[in-house]
């Protein structure tokens, strides 16, 4: 007969059954962790492509004009 009893053998069951779900649930994380990084590289990629094109805000090839307003205002060109 064996040693060992029902008990022990169920012990061993349940910590292979929760082994199994701690490893499967490590790997979703690491899935779902590499899907975000490459979503946000892609989105950034898509914006900086865009951008050099001249059709997104933020990056171009030309510097920010400065403020424009009405002439007399602080920050507007001076008048002649």
């Amino acid at each position: 007969m064996s040693d060992y009893g029902s008990g022990a053998f169920g012990l061993g069951i349940g910590i292979f059954i929760v082994g199994v779900i701690v490893y499967l649930g490590v790997l979703a994380l690491a899935l779902w962790i590499g899907y975000l990084i490459m979503r946000t590289a892609v989105k950034n990629g898509i914006l900086l492509a865009d951008a050099q094109r001249g059709r997104g805000s933020g990056f171009g090839p030309y510097p920010p004009q400065p403020p424009q307003g009405y002439p007399g205002q602080p920050g507007s060109p001076p008048t002649r």
